[in-house]
């Protein structure tokens, strides 16, 4: 198995056919107090409330592969 693809290692192959259906939006709703948190954290670094949190959740899924 390679450590590393580039992109010609994918020219030539077929695209996923489900790729439109399965490639959903995800909305995560949340408590007002929940999303100050992050507005306050955004709001000290000088960012985006929606940045900090896709982050986290970015942080927190590489966890958990890591700990699969």
């Amino acid at each position: 198995m390679k450590a590393e693809y580039s992109l010609s290692d994918f020219n030539g192959i077929m695209k996923n056919p489900f790729y439109d259906k399965l490639n959903k939006e995800v909305v995560v709703p949340l408590r007002r107090d929940v999303y100050q948190v992050f507005a306050s954290i955004a709001e000290q670094n000088g960012e985006d409330p929606e940045k900090i949190m896709r982050r986290c959740l970015a942080d927190y899924a590489k966890k958990l592969q890591e700990h699969e």
